[in-house]
């Protein structure tokens, strides 16, 4: 509790006192529902990545009365949901320039900001698994593995897509998606309908080509449908969530349709999870999972909008499921979260630690447990303190260029 409040303290630091100089203008600067499903991501992503290095059957375990294991196996889909959350904050600037005057920054600015996020956890990962962990790659490919990572287009190959660090093809996503993120912005804050019918027709069309005209399964086939292309639908719906949610605040007498917000959050949650156990149906079959995500990502990226949107207006009671400080405290040691805790929980698989009391440690049901709650537990704690003490100084540095940006 006492990491929380000062993580707390240090985020009300930098968001309240650095960002805006008004009240107002810091209460619309910050989405609280949008921190919940960051906070559900990470989650989702984390037991998913846990679970198929112990699988702990968690119904089990938690004596549930309900199934609930396809959480875990399934918490892929908190991927979907970042790129969902990357294209809301990354338009939602834009949207209140188009009702509220907010001012837009330059592209320089953007870049530098988005590289201040980006840039010193991914480095500092790099960094610390070339020189402490042994390479999946020989010496003389180091060059190749180094410059595709440090340019971001690591996922186009097949050598280098998981390589250093597993999870590191989404972040290749995010960044051409940033590049790219500019030009769209300026056509999207005048056509918005019109440019999300695109991007999502764009992403739609590109799935459905690399499925028709599919060669082989495996590793290539889920390669090919998670490039950045693959992911403009929800890129897309983000966007439109941010301009939706902007447009409905500055409406008068919003407040009256509380019921009816609350009811579309919970319509839109129960959807999320509908659509997060229905992977199930084509899980069996080979490269299921991945067509199943190409044929249903636009149904997520709606029922994330509908959340969101609700939950903003709905009533505080109703806001509470994504309003809270345990999602709030994910959300905010995500990335680092996100960077380490599958290579984390890796390495210890791999070290047989802690020691299973049988050869196949999944035959060994109190192992399963305590792994888990081991490997999670120690990510946690080291994304707090990547999160405390690297992350958030170079946050600092980004709010204070913010703040001498508005003042010339």
């Amino acid at each position: 509790m006492r990491i929380l409040s000062s993580l707390q303290f240090i985020d009300k630091k930098i968001f309240s006192n650095k960002l805006h100089t008004s009240h107002e203008n810091i209460n619309a600067s910050h989405i609280a529902v949008m921190d919940g499903l960051r906070g559900i991501a990470i989650l989702l992503v984390f037991f998913f990545h846990v679970w198929q290095l112990s699988w702990l059957d968690f119904t089990t375990t938690l004596h549930s009365p309900i199934y609930i294991d396809f959480i875990a196996r399934f918490g892929f889909l908190g991927v979907e949901t970042f790129f969902f959350i990357s294209g809301f904050c990354l338009f939602y600037p834009h949207a209140r320039h188009c009702f509220e005057q907010y001012p837009l920054a330059s592209w320089q600015d953007y870049l530098l900001k988005r590289a201040l996020k980006i840039l010193p956890s991914y480095l500092l990962a790099i960094l610390l698994i070339l020189v402490l962990f042994k390479w999946e790659f020989s010496k003389e490919q180091l060059l190749l593995h180094l410059s595709s990572h440090f340019l971001f287009i690591h996922n186009f190959f097949p050598e280098t897509h998981y390589s250093i660090n597993g999870v590191f093809w989404s972040l290749a996503v995010e960044v051409q998606f940033y590049l790219v993120f500019p030009v769209l912005a300026k056509f999207f804050r005048a056509r918005p309908v019109i440019v999300t019918l695109l991007m999502s027709g764009c992403a739609i069309a590109y799935r459905q080509y690399i499925m028709i005209t599919k060669q082989e399964g495996g590793f290539l086939y889920t390669q090919y449908l998670s490039q950045m292309p693959a992911f403009l639908d929800l890129f897309s719906l983000g966007m439109l969530t941010a301009y939706i949610l902007v447009l409905l605040r500055n409406r008068q007498n919003i407040d009256r349709y509380m019921p009816l917000f609350s009811l579309l959050m919970l319509l839109g949650l129960a959807g999320f999870v509908a659509l997060i156990k229905n992977v199930d149906t084509m899980a069996g079959s080979p490269d299921g999972m991945i067509e199943w995500q190409a044929r249903y990502r636009s149904l997520i990226g709606i029922s994330l909008m509908l959340a969101a949107i609700g939950g903003h207006f709905a009533n505080p009671w109703v806001q509470k499921i994504l309003n809270n400080r345990f999602l709030a405290f994910f959300s905010l040691i995500s990335y680092n979260l996100y960077i380490w805790h599958q290579f984390i929980a890796a390495k210890l698989f791999n070290a047989r630690f802690p020691e299973p009391l049988t050869p196949d440690p999944h035959d060994d049901p109190q192992w399963q447990i305590v792994f888990t709650v081991f490997a999670m537990g120690l990510a946690i704690v080291i994304a707090t303190l990547l999160t405390l003490f690297w992350e958030r100084p170079f946050l600092r540095q980004k709010f204070n260029f913010l703040q001498a940006s508005q003042r010339e």
